[in-house]
């Protein structure tokens, strides 16, 4: 029999230890030089923008839509950065805005409390907010979640900006709809490139029956059949199958009967017509409410859930099957995996017995906790260790000893948006 992956752990020795933190403590401070020069760029940047904007205005009846004085600028600087005219446009247009529309973010880009990739969540994210000071409230609660990475801040940020947003989702959900449509574009060597605008709930559900689909085919071949093609491989052919023959390659009776599993969380308003506030999936962000409405009347398995009004923290789910309850659960704590930084999403990880059931560890919510695959084997097969304190927030320690804290998104979410409603005037959410 091989051996477990979780029989084998290792630690690094007092001398690599000390090697690490210095090789940590390097790459942060790096990170904060970055930081610096970063501004510095977009300083440099905007300041390009500006000059070629003073001779563009100084002359009398050019014409703005051919912008001659910018595109010209954008070359001069281009040929010296060895990119295209574009890029350099792109770069010049970019740091003009964070610096005029966005003064806090570019503030602490140059006080290098940010990085730049922060600091382009924030200005992409927060772009669509017109009035100025619904603008500086965005900003304001965006840089207050700003600890953590870019790819866990943007739908943060998608949260806060869609909360301060002036116009509803469903007028916007409405015109985005409009925009809806299918592409093709030419790759090299023969191949090609198809790209879906769908709604949301759509494009989830779309993406988790191909991977069912996917899974099913790998589960049914035998050993001697073994399938060479990836997972990412087989949901390719099988859309490609299902397109141009309406079935999917099949091995196996199941996969007729498999269908998408959308997670979103609805507020009770939203369903009984009364808010039209947006609905949330995990994977995907926001959700309009006249889809989620259309969800809900479909869906055959309900999980009211239980949010503490301070903090956010789910604390129940009204359920009769105690297994089912759990799961459902923490699918809707945890969204995705629990370590720092990971943001594989839930329905891909194990649920992980932070203390370990073989050591007397229960199966209870405040014990168990969502983790991919590759950080589960980390876990249980190397010096990096988790507590669960409870209510979802974790506390992992890493082998040179740095404590990690790591909140659940869903309680993350809600003190942004109560930020948000504070911000704006308006009374919390009441779910």
């Amino acid at each position: 029999m091989p051996q477990s992956p979780f029989e084998d752990r290792w630690e690094l020795s007092p001398a690599q230890q000390d090697h690490v933190r210095a090789v940590k403590e390097a790459l942060t401070e790096l990170a904060r030089a970055k930081a610096g020069i970063a501004a510095v760029e977009a300083a440099l940047h905007a300041r390009a923008q500006e000059i070629a904007l003073d001779i563009l205005n100084s002359i009398p009846g050019a014409p703005s839509k051919y912008a001659v004085p910018i595109r010209s600028m954008a070359a001069d600087l281009a040929a010296v950065q060895h990119v295209s005219d574009a890029t350099m446009r792109n770069r010049m247009e970019d740091a003009t805005a964070m610096i005029e529309r966005f003064p806090a973010t570019f503030t602490a880009l140059c006080e290098m409390g940010i990085s730049a990739a922060h600091a382009a969540v924030v200005c992409d994210e927060g772009e669509r907010l017109a009035d100025d000071e619904v603008r500086a409230r965005y900003e304001g609660i965006a840089l207050q979640f700003a600890d953590t990475t870019p790819a866990k801040l943007r739908p943060i940020c998608q949260a806060v900006a869609e909360r301060l947003e002036p116009q509803t989702i469903a007028e916007r959900h409405e015109q985005a709809n409009e925009r809806r449509g299918m592409w093709l574009t030419p790759e090299r060597d023969g191949m090609a490139l198809i790209q879906l605008l769908v709604d949301a709930a759509l494009a989830e559900g779309i993406d988790d029956r191909t991977m069912a689909i996917a899974r099913e085919v790998k589960a049914g071949l035998s050993e001697e059949d073994e399938d060479p093609r990836t997972l990412a491989q087989i949901r390719a052919d099988v859309v490609t199958d299902m397109l141009l023959t309406a079935a999917p390659t099949a091995h196996g009776d199941g996969l007729d009967a498999i269908r998408a599993v959308v997670h979103v969380t609805i507020p009770a308003e939203v369903i009984a017509g009364a808010d039209d506030r947006a609905a949330h999936s995990p994977r995907v962000g926001v959700i309009a409410p006249s889809t989620a409405r259309c969800l809900a009347g479909k869906t055959y398995t309900w999980a009211r859930l239980f949010q503490d009004p301070k903090t956010g923290a789910l604390t129940a789910v009204d359920s009769y099957v105690p297994t089912a309850e759990q799961r459902r659960f923490l699918t809707a704590r945890d969204e995705h995996c629990r370590f720092p930084g990971c943001r594989r999403p839930v329905y891909r990880c194990d649920l992980d017995h932070t203390v370990p059931y073989s050591e007397g560890g229960a199966t209870h919510v405040d014990n168990l906790g969502a983790l991919c695959r590759a950080h589960h084997v980390l876990k249980h097969n190397s010096a990096w260790s988790a507590r669960n304190l409870g209510r979802g927030l974790y506390e992992w320690t890493s082998p040179t000893g740095q404590v990690l804290d790591e909140s659940p998104p869903s309680a993350v979410r809600f003190m942004a948006l109560a930020a948000a409603d504070e911000a704006a005037g308006a009374d919390p959410p009441p779910f």
